[in-house]
């Protein structure tokens, strides 16, 4: 009995498990601390299972927040959720370079990073209805594939200008003069899909002719990607 009497409604600072060689049990601020015999640092803590049931874990809780010394936070989202979510971690470390990639049922691995270079990537070029013909565009780079060309009509031309998108010697190659109307209704974008691949380093241009034209803007975007 005087075991709980002890324990019941104790004043002590403390409490110390193991003797004089054990761990100490605190109270800081209203949280359990567990801090090593001499109270001189945090003791490690060691179960089976942690469940928290707050949204998040801080690791480095006391630090100094300054220097190389930061708190690092781990929370769950407090919205969006609509059933429980359980990761598995991969068997290793991985490999530099690699990236954690899911399985859908949360069991991750590490693979290899996507290729940048496949993105699509794009080139954007002003023309008005005053540029001198043909317009420089770009020059791809060897294996490229054009995937599709955009005309975009910021404001419409008057006259009769017609527009044309390829290189030296086959200036159609990606749109023809019937693709584009630039006559159009500011706004309008008009999309061409060549899906053809750039025969090496192939510099673009826009073949323009003006028609009589005194007003007109517009944007030229090629669209295109290097396949690994």
């Amino acid at each position: 009995m005087g075991i709980f009497s002890d324990l019941l409604g104790t004043t002590k600072a403390f409490f110390k498990i193991g003797g004089n060689s054990g761990v100490r049990l605190k109270n800081n601020a209203g949280n359990l601390v567990v801090r090593n015999t001499g109270d001189t640092a945090d003791a490690e803590l060691t179960a089976s299972k942690v469940n928290v049931s707050g949204n998040g874990i801080d690791l480095n809780s006391d630090a100094a927040g300054s220097g190389a010394d930061w708190k690092l936070s781990l929370n769950r989202p407090t919205s969006g959720m609509t059933g429980h979510v359980a990761l598995t971690l991969p068997a290793d470390d991985g490999t530099s370079g690699q990236v954690l990639s899911t399985d859908g049922n949360g069991v991750l691995a590490w693979v290899s990073a996507g290729d940048t270079s496949l993105a699509d990537k794009l080139n954007s070029t002003s023309l008005a209805f005053g540029t001198a013909s043909p317009l420089s565009l770009f020059s791809t780079g060897a294996g490229d594939v054009i995937d599709y060309i955009e005309v975009i009509v910021d404001t419409a031309f008057d006259g009769t200008p017609s527009l044309s998108i390829g290189v030296s010697g086959t200036a159609s190659k990606y749109a023809g003069t019937t693709d584009v109307d630039l006559k159009a209704t500011a706004g309008t974008a008009f999309e061409i899909h060549p899906n053809l691949d750039a025969q090496g380093v192939e510099a673009l241009i826009a073949t323009y002719a003006a028609g009589g034209a005194t007003v007109g803007a517009a944007r030229i975007i090629v669209h295109y990607a290097t396949p690994a």
